[in-house]
């Protein structure tokens, strides 16, 4: 040990003041210039380009002091801080380094003080709990010229975690690790409005605390999401979580690398090793909660505006959608339906018929969801108002720092208090709430909004106190100028785990889970909750809207990437408002978005209050909008079925519903890069025209050995770059749609007015695409939509292979399982002619063969998905 710490101390001597590449240089903070910057004791060198001019010594940071020595599932080592260099003062000089062997693929590393209590996120990130035997990592230290770690993937020795850029740091109020990447393909950290998928590796900065702003352009969103995915070389990839709730940001450098920065807590980093994409995601969301398959309502149409002002106006809109023809879902209440916009109360004389309203919903087979903020009013008089008398006496307020309820200003006309939903008695609280209300209003899910959480004054009414906490010595890139308070409460408020300035981003997290619980409750069955804000883990509990969107163009090609990023969240019901939420949207725009917003797997047309209408029947019901809003919903509705299905294989296998071309195709260079397309689950890719003025765009369809392209709607076989063509006033072109072979897709008619009465015919379709070996594969979820008993379920596999195909049953326990058939079967890609077809050993002549497409279409009668089946196909007879 002694001569592995001289050689550590003489490197240190020697390459301490020695030039690093300007590429992977980990900059020095807060050094603006030569003098503020060699004070600190670090190094200025100016470049042409986006480097840091002040950049952090080789020998900053930490040394090992002892050898890896063995600990409870793993091993760790202990540090010793170099030196007297310090960025924001109370630098930790001694930590612990632990390595959890969590799983054969899952690895956590620990870095807090030694011997010092630090506040950790309280999340619970699990394995399996299953012994090791086959582990797919590995990791070592390194003493030259400070401390480093690397981990790498024992299959190819790919490095895929390497700290030797140097740069560690573990401070009260600042802790840093820079990391050098497998490659520059890097995908996640959120929720920002990022313009491409792949991110810019040149020196970007993205913030992460949650915070009131619409999407628009490097700022800081609702949700916090440290986590990101990486392409290696040949394909495999992995995750990494920062599981940190404190407010932090992620520099990007063309190393290829990150510095990762966060202002509390501790470094507690967990490495998920994949090897496929979708892996990762299936092994994180594995270890934070994945999203339950939603009610089947909740995939269809979902219609609302913030600014309805009256009954009369809201009921003009359902209306007209429902005369436009178009499938329908749910409609939605904003804030405008309640009286002065009191949570749990609705407005006697705007809206004073709405329970018979909803009522009138329900009775046409659809939904009803309003929308509630968290901050409760105070200024109503006592006894007039439960929602506060209660919560008032069961004590469940954010408190300030003298222990006093925090008094925030949101919506109400009086001041109010946040909930802290921490507690268990505000569960308890909330609960009781909710069944209340639903007695007034039946309503069938929740829209929580204004949870990041967002105030309209500066930390609170009466201020906050001057202190490390509210005024933190670094700040991280987020939004609000130079305090963390604005648009919020004050840090140093309390709430049962501690401070504010600790959980801030988990208010929606917190939020949504009691809401989850709550509604299993009061409804009995399978909650739906729409949260603004997210934290890692919320997928477990809520789904998601991507806010106060813009109505423009930049906006809608933007959502995709929301949409996707989302997903690798753990959080797959995700879609963007529709047309727009702030500003008014074009005929042509809103055509175009709901061509694309069809296709979202949360699919709702939404805008602000004083903004003309957008729903698809405002503009006409025989409109250019409602025309191409039909269209595409109606495509929507047909697939229903398979994506049903996918949000129960992201929910039993992990892996996410909509999903970008790389995820299908990590070793295809220009898939990598492709975010103007999406697929929805492997096999259906939506490539939605994204340009005003445009009828026609580029499709990029990856090439392989197996794989075949099929056209949605002419059954043509294509691939690679392809020109598709999507014209708004020709009625027979929609949303360019492609399938990819080696895929079965069950579907139903879309002629319907809703998935309830879509639903009822129990009538299937399966619509087969097979690969270049003739074969294909998909499943088929089925239960009744809303139970959250999920033993009640029937599930169907289907396989199809030259000249055969197989039907079934894997599990058969949802009883009107038996009432459902399949009514038509329809095999692309069937190249020579077919003269014979048997059903389970008996031939029919219900079959049509077309050559020239290479379509075999057969009609079976009557076939139950329950009856395991066999179909077979012959060739003509010579």
């Amino acid at each position: 040990m002694r001569s592995f710490l001289a050689l550590a101390i003489l490197t240190f001597t020697v390459q301490s003041c020695l030039s690093i590449s300007d590429s992977e240089r980990v900059p020095c903070l807060p050094g603006t210039d030569e003098s503020s910057c060699q004070n600190l004791g670090c190094i200025w060198e100016p470049t042409n380009d986006a480097s840091p001019d002040c950049y952090l010594p080789q020998g900053y940071g930490y040394r090992a002091t002892s050898d890896l020595y063995p600990v409870e599932n793993g091993q760790a080592v202990d540090l010793e801080r170099t030196g007297v260099l310090s960025m924001f003062g109370d630098d930790f000089d001694k930590l612990t380094l632990t390595f959890h062997e969590m799983d054969d693929d899952m690895l956590r590393i620990k870095i807090a003080p030694k011997d010092v209590e630090r506040y950790e996120v309280p999340l619970t990130v699990q394995g399996s709990g299953k012994p090791l035997s086959a582990k797919k990592y590995s990791y070592a230290i390194e003493n030259v010229p400070v401390f480093s770690f690397k981990v790498v993937r024992d299959s190819n020795g790919a490095v895929i975690f390497d700290t030797s850029l140097g740069g560690l740091t573990m401070a009260d109020q600042f802790l840093q690790i820079a990391v050098k990447l497998a490659s520059g393909n890097l995908y996640g950290f959120g929720e920002q409005e990022q313009p491409t998928l792949r991110h810019d590796m040149n020196w970007k900065t993205w913030g992460m605390f949650a915070r009131d702003h619409g999407p628009d352009g490097n700022v800081n969103l609702y949700g916090v999401h440290p986590f990101y995915m990486n392409v290696e070389s040949d394909g495999k990839t992995h995750g990494v979580l920062f599981l940190n709730s404190n407010a932090q940001e992620v520099l990007t450098t063309p190393a290829p690398g990150l510095v990762y920065r966060t202002i509390g807590g501790i470094l507690d980093i967990y490495i998920y090793m994949g090897e496929t994409p979708e892996q990762v995601v299936g092994q994180y969301t594995a270890s934070v909660g994945r999203y339950e398959p939603p009610p089947y309502w909740v995939l269809g149409f979902q219609q609302c505006k913030w600014g309805y002002n009256t009954l009369d106006n809201m009921r003009a809109a359902w209306q007209r959608t429902l005369d436009s023809g178009i499938p329908f879902d749910a409609q939605w209440g904003d804030i405008d339906y309640m009286d002065r916009t009191l949570d749990f109360t609705t407005n006697k004389n705007e809206f004073g018929g709405l329970s018979a309203f909803v009522d009138e919903v329900h009775q046409a087979d659809m939904k009803f969801v309003p929308i509630l903020d968290p901050c409760i009013s105070a200024g109503e008089p006592a006894g007039t108002y439960p929602p506060y008398d209660e919560g008032d006496k069961m004590d469940i307020w954010v408190k300030n720092a003298s222990g006093d309820p925090l008094l925030a200003k949101v919506w109400p006309e009086d001041y109010c208090h946040f909930p802290d939903f921490f507690k268990k008695v505000t569960e308890e609280w909330w609960t009781k709430q909710l069944g209340e209300f639903h007695k007034a209003v039946e309503y069938d899910g929740i829209w929580i909004d204004m949870n990041e959480p967002a105030n309209f004054v500066a930390g609170s009414v009466q201020g906050c106190q001057e202190n490390k906490w509210n005024n933190p010595p670094y700040k991280p890139q987020t939004d609000g100028g130079d305090s963390l308070l604005d648009k919020t409460i004050c840090m140093d408020a309390v709430q049962e785990p501690g401070l504010h300035y600790n959980v801030h981003s988990m208010y929606g997290w917190s939020e949504a889970q009691a809401t989850n619980r709550a509604l299993r409750t009061v409804l009995g069955k399978r909650p739906f909750i729409l949260s603004r804000s997210t934290f890692v883990g919320s997928g477990k509990y809520t789904s998601h809207w991507l806010g106060d969107n813009f109505s423009g163009w930049d906006d809608m090609r933007y959502s995709i990437i929301g949409v996707l990023q989302y997903n690798m969240f753990g959080i797959p019901l995700v879609g963007a408002d529709i047309c727009g939420f702030v500003g008014n949207t074009t005929e042509e725009m809103c055509a175009r978005w709901h061509q694309l917003g069809a296709f979202y797997p949360f699919s709702r047309n939404h805008n602000i209050i004083g903004a003309l209408d957008q729903d698809p029947g405002s503009w006409g019901t025989d409109s250019l909008v409602a025309r191409v809003a039909r269209d595409a919903i109606k495509v929507k509705y047909s697939l229903l079925p398979y994506i049903y299905s996918q949000f129960y294989n992201s929910y039993n296998q992990g892996g996410t519903v909509a999903r970008p071309l790389w995820h299908e195709f990590p070793t295809d260079e220009q898939a990598l890069g492709v975010d103007n397309q999406f697929l929805l689950g492997p096999a259906v890719l939506i490539s939605p025209i994204l340009e005003e003025g445009a009828i026609r765009r580029t499709v990029y369809l990856p090439p392989g050995e197996d794989t075949i392209w099929y056209d949605a709607i002419t059954g043509e076989k294509k691939s690679g770059l392809i020109e598709v063509e999507s014209d708004l006033q020709n009625p027979s072109h929609t949303t360019p749609l492609h399938i990819r072979g080696g895929y079965i897709l069950p579907i139903q008619d879309p002629e319907t007015k809703n998935t309830v009465q879509q639903r009822a015919t129990r009538a299937l379709s399966l619509l087969v695409y097979l690969d270049s070996k003739s074969e294909a594969r998909g499943n088929l979820y089925l239960d009744d939509g809303e139970s959250d008993n999920f033993n009640l379920y029937s599930q169907f596999d289907f396989q199809a292979a030259p000249g055969v195909m197989e039907l079934e049953t894997v599990m058969n326990n949802y009883d009107d399982a038996q009432n459902w058939r399949i009514d038509f079967i329809r095999i692309n890609g069937v190249q020579d002619p077919v003269g014979k077809v048997e059903i389970n050993g008996e031939s029919t002549n219900l079959f049509n063969y077309y050559p020239d497409m290479e379509i075999l279409d057969i009609l079976p009668q009557n076939l139950a998905i329950t009856e395991a089946s066999i179909i077979t196909w012959q060739p003509d007879q010579p």
